[in-house]
């Protein structure tokens, strides 16, 4: 079993024009929903952080702690939930309508989101064993040659979780192709599926992040000058909220079409379109 790369980005752009109507509502679920409940927050405005930075002594957020990570539980819910809605959508054998799908990826979102979360946290903890063990100097650096032993090991790091990140990419489309609510075995069936186009795997999604990245880098850059020269609420700024729901609609659509396409072409005896032929 083998997985082309480019025969899956075809199936997925065959999808994409199948599906378009039923992507744009998840897209509007999964992206415009959380980014206006995200934006209810004041800590979570850039505006505010730059404020923070620039004088940390004078500008404070008050308040308690709770009601952000409580948000953002919620809007890791809702996001996690309008995927695999998604892809249970334009997977699925049969489709059995936007309220089936909605409430089939609230429940299994959860269960995606729980099992990513215990992965993340027993990677870092891994990862983060050394670090204790040569004590505070390489927690929060001396600015010596051990600085940079750290942060070569820390960038280390960052590509094995790529790297883990890319052989797992499968998993939610396993779950939504399906109808699953358990992430397990899906997580266990992408691992096997990806092995033999692993390192194709990871460095495609290494340069296709690169553009995402860049483009997030000039929104900040061009957000915060429009910050640093204008008053609160005007069009400008408001103009700058709509780069951001594009950049993420497009990446949030990525992440529905690209691993979609690609479990479509792991599959045994399947002929992709190839739309780029």
């Amino acid at each position: 079993m083998d997985i082309e790369i480019r025969r899956g980005l075809a199936e997925a752009w065959a999808l994409a024009g199948d599906h378009r109507n039923m992507l744009a509502v998840y897209t509007a679920i999964g992206v415009i929903v959380p980014f206006l409940l995200l934006s209810s927050e004041p800590i979570f405005s850039l505006r505010t952080i730059i404020a923070i930075l620039s004088d940390p002594w004078t500008y404070r957020v008050g308040g308690s702690i709770t009601g952000p990570l409580y948000l953002l539980g919620i809007v890791a819910v809702i996001v996690a939930g309008a995927m695999l809605a998604a892809w249970n959508g334009i997977l699925a054998e049969l489709r059995e309508g936007f309220l089936s799908e909605v409430m089939y990826g609230m429940v299994a979102g959860v269960a995606y989101l729980l099992a990513n979360l215990v992965l993340a946290i027993t990677i870092g903890l891994v990862a983060a064993l050394p670090l204790f063990v040569l004590g505070p100097d390489a927690l929060f650096g001396t600015g010596g040659a051990l600085d940079i032993v750290i942060a070569l090991y820390r960038l280390i790091v960052s590509l094995v979780g790529s790297w883990i990140a890319a052989r797992l990419c499968l998993a939610g489309a396993i779950m939504g192709g399906r109808g699953k609510l358990e992430p397990v075995t899906a997580f266990v069936e992408s691992w096997r599926r990806t092995r033999s186009a692993q390192w194709r795997l990871f460095g495609f999604y290494l340069l296709y992040g690169l553009p995402f990245g860049i483009a997030a880098a000039g929104l900040i850059i061009a957000h915060g000058a429009v910050i640093l020269n204008n008053a609160p609420g005007g069009w400008i700024e408001t103009l700058m909220s709509f780069g951001w729901i594009l950049l993420f609609a497009l990446y949030f659509v990525g992440q529905i079409l690209i691993p979609a396409g690609l479990y479509r072409t792991s599959e045994p005896e399947i002929t992709a379109r190839e739309v780029f032929a």
